[in-house]
C-alpha cells in the first residue's frame, strides 16, 4: 500500500489551478453567513468542519469515479457497491453540516477537484480505496487531538463519532484486500470477487 502523505491534514490545500476560482466567481460571491455562530463555537471550529464537508464530499466523488468505471468495464457488482460507498460518504458530509447548522453557521458548498478517472481493474481500486481510507482516519484522528488540545468536547465528541464510522470503513477494505492477498486478482479470481460482492448490497 502507498505511504499516506505527510502533511497537516486539519487544514485545506492550496487549491489546484483547475479548481481556483475565477475573479467574476469571487466577486459576485461571498462566505456563509456567520452572524447567528454560537459563542461556544470557535472559528478553528467553524473551519475544521467545513474542511471535514469538502474531504467527506470529494471521498464521495472519488467513490463515484470508481463506480462509474467499474460499470464501464464489466464488474457490475463491484460498480453497485462503490456507488453505494460514494453515497455513504455523502451522507457524512452532513453530518459536519449539520454541526454547523446547528450553531448557527451556514456550511460552505465546496469546491471540489475532479478525481482519477480511469484505473487498471479492481485490485488497484481496492487498493486505492483502502489507501484513502488510511489519509481520512489521520485527518479525523488529528481533529481529535486538536479538540482534546483546546479542550473543546463537542468537538472531540463529534471526532470520536467520525472515528467510530472509520473502524466500518477500514473493516470493509481490510475485508477486499485480505481476498486479494489471498486468491490472487487474475481474471478468475476477479469474476468470482465480483460475483460474491453482491452479497454485500
Amino acid at each position: 500500500m502507498a505511504e499516506a502523505p505527510s502533511r497537516n491534514l486539519l487544514k485545506r490545500e492550496v487549491a489546484t489551478a483547475a479548481s481556483k476560482p475565477t475573479a467574476a466567481s469571487v466577486s459576485s460571491s461571498k462566505a456563509p453567513s456567520t452572524k447567528g455562530k454560537n459563542m461556544l463555537l470557535s472559528d478553528d471550529c467553524v473551519e475544521y468542519l467545513n474542511y471535514r464537508v469538502q474531504q467527506e464530499e470529494y471521498s464521495g466523488r472519488i467513490y463515484l469515479a470508481m463506480s462509474m468505471w467499474l460499470d464501464n468495464n464489466g464488474y457490475v457488482n463491484a460498480a453497485k457497491l462503490w456507488r453505494k460507498y460514494s453515497n455513504e460518504e455523502m451522507a457524512h458530509s452532513d453530518l459536519a453540516r449539520t454541526y454547523l447548522l446547528s450553531m448557527g453557521v451556514q456550511p460552505e458548498t465546496p469546491v471540489l477537484e475532479s478525481p482519477q478517472q480511469t484505473f487498471t481493474g479492481l485490485p488497484q481500486i481496492i487498493e486505492m480505496s483502502y489507501d484513502h481510507e488510511i489519509v481520512v482516519t489521520q485527518q479525523i484522528k488529528e481533529l481529535a487531538d486538536d479538540a482534546m488540545k483546546k479542550m473543546d468536547h463537542m468537538l472531540y465528541e463529534f471526532a470520536l463519532a467520525y472515528l467510530k464510522e472509520q473502524v466500518e470503513e477500514h473493516n470493509k477494505m481490510q475485508n477486499w484486500v485480505d481476498q486479494l492477498n489471498a486468491f490472487g486478482t487474475d481474471k478468475i479470481a476477479m469474476r468470482l470477487l465480483d460475483h460474491e460482492i453482491k452479497d454485500y448490497l
